[in-house]
């Protein structure tokens, strides 16, 4: 997703430097238009999937903190435990990450289209 992003931006920006009749404005307002209602679309997605895994991982991470006190320390029968635990904070950090890139793209292609309306 993020190299679609990418790619999209450098051609809309390439586009915006032509001179641009008046129609192919208002065709390339639509495609960007159409461009960014399917990256907000895929935004929220990936905001309640990152919901659902941050609250996995908080949740994981309350029973590393309960099997903790239970058993006055680390036991290494909960490794299993542990393990789920670190890998899904890095997960969750990693989704955090995807989602802030999705977030400030969207917004940049925000203000691309208000660029094209006010040409």
């Amino acid at each position: 997703m993020e190299k679609r992003i990418r790619e999209y931006e450098k051609y809309i920006d390439s586009e915006m430097k032509r001179e641009l009749s008046a129609a192919e404005r208002a065709e390339l307002a639509d495609l960007n238009r159409e461009m960014v209602q399917n990256f907000q679309h895929e935004r929220l997605i990936h905001m309640i999937v990152m919901f659902f895994f941050i609250t996995l991982t908080i949740g994981i991470i309350i029973a590393v903190g309960y099997s903790y006190i239970e058993t006055n320390g680390f036991c290494l029968e909960m490794w299993p435990l542990y393990a789920l635990s670190a890998i899904m904070t890095i997960l969750s950090i990693c989704y955090v990450k995807h989602y802030y890139f999705l977030e400030n793209h969207v917004q940049k292609l925000y203000d691309t289209t208000m660029k094209l309306y006010k040409k």
